[in-house]
């Protein structure tokens, strides 16, 4: 019978506890996962997007594809079939890799400007002189600034002064330049506002001027529509 060294001995005897930390260790992971599994839930398809999805955009079938996700993750109305979103109108926008729901998109009778207008919103056209050109999709403010004091005191200012009537405010689309006067553009853009935003710029543009300030999407707002 082969005697073995005590060297040999003192390996051997490593080598098995060292199988037998490695197996508990596997164990407990798989135990563990198992259990998170349960936790989480069982894993269901969900429809998330490709790229940014703007204000007004028609989804195709290159805007959205599926991820497996937990369903403990998963928001109730997001998508489940790609096929749910195709067609249909944007009328909130969803960043990349973003879930697209139900409550993102217009119905499917609905689409163009009629698609991104929510129950209580308008659409309106303001003119702007000389001023930025914000691309459809982007969100701003809009600024009045008057002659005189508007205020109800009848007084004269030696400065216009210059209020925001309406706040983060989508643009829906721009026209090009309108006119152009010498060195003057005209510039069409249409925004997405509530009535009230609506009446507040419709005086405006009547007693004043119209000024946009591009705002960054933090600051951005969709009228009639809920922020999560």
């Amino acid at each position: 019978m082969l005697k073995r060294s005590p060297r040999a001995l003192g390996l051997w005897v490593g080598a098995t506890a060292l199988a037998v930390v490695t197996g508990a260790i596997v164990a407990g992971d798989l135990a563990t996962l198992h259990r998170r599994a349960q936790q989480l839930g069982p894993e269901r398809r969900v429809v998330v997007a490709r790229r940014d999805l703007e204000l007004g955009t028609t989804v195709t079938p290159d805007d959205v594809t599926t991820r497996r996700v937990y369903s403990s993750q998963v928001p109730s109305d997001v998508l489940t079939d790609p096929v749910l979103a195709l067609g249909r109108t944007v009328r909130v926008p969803v960043l990349r890799d973003a879930y697209v729901a139900a409550a993102n998109l217009a119905p499917r009778r609905r689409s163009g400007l009629d698609g991104v207008l929510p129950e209580g919103t308008r659409a309106m056209r303001v003119v702007v002189e000389d001023g930025l050109r914000p691309p459809p999709g982007s969100s701003v403010d809009v600024y009045a600034t008057y002659a005189r004091d508007d205020l109800g005191t009848g007084a004269s200012s030696s400065r216009d002064p210059a209020i925001v009537v309406a706040s983060g405010v989508p643009v829906l689309a721009t026209d090009g330049v309108g006119s152009t006067t010498g060195a003057t553009r005209t510039i069409g853009v249409t925004l997405l506002v509530d009535e009230m935003d609506a009446s507040a710029i419709a005086y405006a543009v009547t007693h004043g001027r119209i000024v946009l300030a591009l705002v960054p999407p933090e600051d951005a707002r969709v009228p009639g529509v809920r922020r999560r």
